[in-house]
């Protein structure tokens, strides 16, 4: 064969060969998506198909209703320079059920499994335990993103009332609530970035112990100090390391955000910070998976 020819044939074996590796790592990636969705599914069914995940959700739609409420009694007194849900999210009642969402979600994840004895089936089963990591992460946080949608028809539930009154009477409300959609979509943002870590900081807690209560108490702690750590500036007051502090207050980076103000920083935080939570999870189950 001339040197032509083999110049024009090892192009063809160079795309078959990555043709051939772009085909196995699809079927690779198919096969691994397969199996966290199923457990996915099954994490999914039982918060959604449970007496438990329901009474969760009845209870954080009924705060989030006092807060509303707190919030238009605030509006109806005094006119706000700030949004509705600026006002909503900085009441202290918000931080409280906030703050507990995460240990009733997460609590059940690992320590369920092992004191009921059905996690060491689940180990032995021919998935990974990142895949059983990630399909119970997931399904926690669609859960969890789920306890928000009723936020979103508050503005539509507002427009839908002045449509009608204008449609019934022929005139708008004297006073109108102005929904500013950068103020909705920035909630949501770092609702999801803080649901994703706190999440992620719970399912790992639950890993460490056999005990749901045990679980729970223990992310709800490192919650309200890390709620806390935010603080310190307005406790103590400046000092050269407060920027830090600064940096890590979950309350000032949500009221810039409810405010329509989209900062990078805590993006890469916590979703480096959520990344670095489930390697360290996926880690302590090996560990007590190997043990045995």
């Amino acid at each position: 064969m001339s040197d032509s020819e083999q110049v024009s044939v090892s192009p063809k074996k160079s795309a078959c060969a990555a043709c051939r590796c772009l085909g196995r790592l699809v079927s690779r990636t198919g096969r691994y998506a397969s199996s966290c969705l199923t457990i996915f599914g099954k994490e999914l069914r039982s918060y959604l198909m449970t007496p438990f995940g329901w009474v969760i959700l009845a209870c954080v739609m009924g705060l989030q209703g006092f807060s509303l409420n707190a919030a238009l009694k605030i509006v109806k007194d005094a006119p706000q320079r700030d949004g509705l849900m600026f006002i909503m999210m900085s009441l202290p009642v918000f931080w409280f059920y906030f703050l507990f969402i995460f240990p009733l979600i997460t609590m059940r994840t690992f320590a369920e499994e092992e004191r009921m004895g059905t996690l060491e089936t689940l180990l032995t089963a021919p998935v990974t335990t990142g895949q059983v990591v990630l399909g119970k992460f997931a399904s926690a946080l669609v859960f969890y993103m789920v306890l928000w949608v009723p936020l979103m028809l508050y503005p539509w539930m507002s427009g839908l009332a002045n449509a009608l009154t204008e449609f019934q009477y022929g005139y708008l409300p004297s006073a109108t609530l102005e929904y500013r959609m950068a103020d909705w979509m920035g909630t949501y943002l770092i609702l999801f970035l803080l649901g994703a870590w706190f999440i992620s900081l719970g399912i790992l807690c639950s890993s460490l112990t056999r005990s749901q209560i045990i679980a729970g108490i223990v992310t709800i702690g490192v919650l309200i100090s890390y709620f806390f750590l935010g603080l310190v500036p307005m406790l103590w007051g400046e000092f050269p390391a407060a920027s830090i502090f600064h940096y890590m207050s979950c309350k000032e980076q949500l009221d810039a955000f409810t405010n329509g103000l989209v900062d990078t920083r805590p993006v890469v935080l916590y979703l480096t910070l959520t990344v670095l939570t489930l390697a360290l999870t996926v880690r302590i189950v090996d560990y007590r998976r190997w043990r045995r």
